[in-house]
């Protein structure tokens, strides 16, 4: 649905997202923006669920036994001798 709206904005921004967003006219390039901020909005929950469905994963497998850091130093090595 489309409404007309009179809104005080900032020219230079309105300015800078035109030709941020390579839009032809105001209105596209302010639709471009609210569209750009929806979208990563929803980039934004889609990480935060992301995660919190790994630390679910981690936290029901438990403590891990072995060490990270050996794993850093046995990569370390391979790399070294595959040089």
């Amino acid at each position: 649905m489309l409404r007309c709206k009179h809104l005080r904005l900032d020219q230079g921004k309105v300015g800078r997202a035109k030709k941020i967003l390579k839009g032809t006219t105001e209105t596209e390039a302010t639709d471009k923006a609210l569209e750009r901020v929806i979208q990563e909005e929803k980039e934004r929950l889609r990480r935060r669920n992301l995660m919190r469905r790994i630390i679910q994963l981690r936290s029901s497998l438990g403590k891990i036994k072995e060490d990270s850091a050996e794993w850093v130093r046995l990569a370390s090595k391979e790399r070294t001798l595959s040089v």
